[in-house]
């Protein structure tokens, strides 16, 4: 019996760890989400049968996204942990938002209060936090749309509150491959595209540089890790400037969609999302 009670609060623990801490105001909550997950751990009886104790522990494995949290009515956006097949658990932030949810957000900037200009390692396994500036780490990507088509969400904002948003299909290969981006669609929205007439673009920082460039290292030149073509088209990871530099070839190392307000206007705030295609191309 005391062992079957350590196997119930074993359990209880690890579902808590499944609730999502969120940001609200200045005060951090619980979020109420109820996923499939969660079913059938209201307290019960320590004399369950063995047969219902082993469904529990099958049941107590974590999600495997942000899709699946949101499938399973996940309706709040902030941290959760997530564990895609053959990797071990890890935190993603999910944006929930009702109707459109389940994105997995791998790269945010607001306020320029993490350095992007970063080593390989870095990029690999991700730096910054996840309720502010942050990249979730090209491991942690590959791992999540290793098994499927993924729509890559890309949204951009301006000075002025503007802002635009891109979509496109893609994969990304392993390490072997230097983290190769592969897009698999034409992009979506109302911007041309920036990343170049290239349907493969290897990552590069300025420590490994796989830029379609011969003569530079993009990530040198310009800072920041990224799938670089040529060095003059776009730069999400590049440096954050609170103000538009004097100088244009400071204004080259900043954050920069060249076909939405040019090569040397530095963006005040972007995010990258990913989702499975399985909600449809239309979402």
């Amino acid at each position: 019996m005391d062992k079957r009670t350590c196997q119930i609060k074993s359990l209880q623990s690890k579902v808590n760890m499944l609730l999502p801490l969120h940001v609200k105001g200045n005060d951090m909550e619980t979020s109420k989400w109820k996923g499939s997950l969660l079913q059938g751990s209201p307290d019960r009886p320590a004399n369950r049968s063995q047969g219902s104790m082993a469904e529990v522990l099958e049941a107590s494995e974590f999600p495997a996204s942000c899709h699946q949290i949101f499938l399973d009515g996940g309706q709040s956006s902030g941290v959760y942990q997530i564990q895609p097949s053959d990797s071990p658990p890890f935190e993603v932030f999910c944006d929930m938002t009702p109707g459109n949810g389940g994105w997995t957000v791998i790269q945010r900037r607001l306020d320029g209060s993490v350095d992007f200009d970063q080593l390989w390692e870095a990029y690999k396994n991700g730096f910054g936090n996840l309720t502010g500036d942050f990249w979730l780490g090209l491991e942690k990507i590959h791992q999540i749309t290793k098994d499927g088509r993924f729509h890559l969400l890309i949204e951009l904002h301006d000075w002025e509150g503007n802002s635009q948003k891109v979509k496109f299909l893609f994969s990304l290969g392993g390490e072997e491959t230097a983290y190769t981006l592969s897009l698999l669609g034409p992009i979506l929205g109302e911007l041309e595209n920036a990343m170049g007439d290239f349907p493969q673009l290897p990552f590069s920082t300025r420590d490994r540089d796989h830029d379609l460039k011969g003569d530079a290292n993009c990530a040198k030149h310009l800072t920041g890790g990224w799938w670089f073509s040529t060095c003059g088209h776009v730069n999400l990871n590049g440096k954050y400037f609170r103000s538009i530099p004097r100088q244009r070839h400071e204004r080259k190392q900043g954050i920069f969609w060249k076909t939405w307000k040019g090569r040397y206007y530095p963006l005040r705030a972007t995010a990258i999302k990913i989702r499975p295609t399985e909600r449809g191309a239309a979402s």
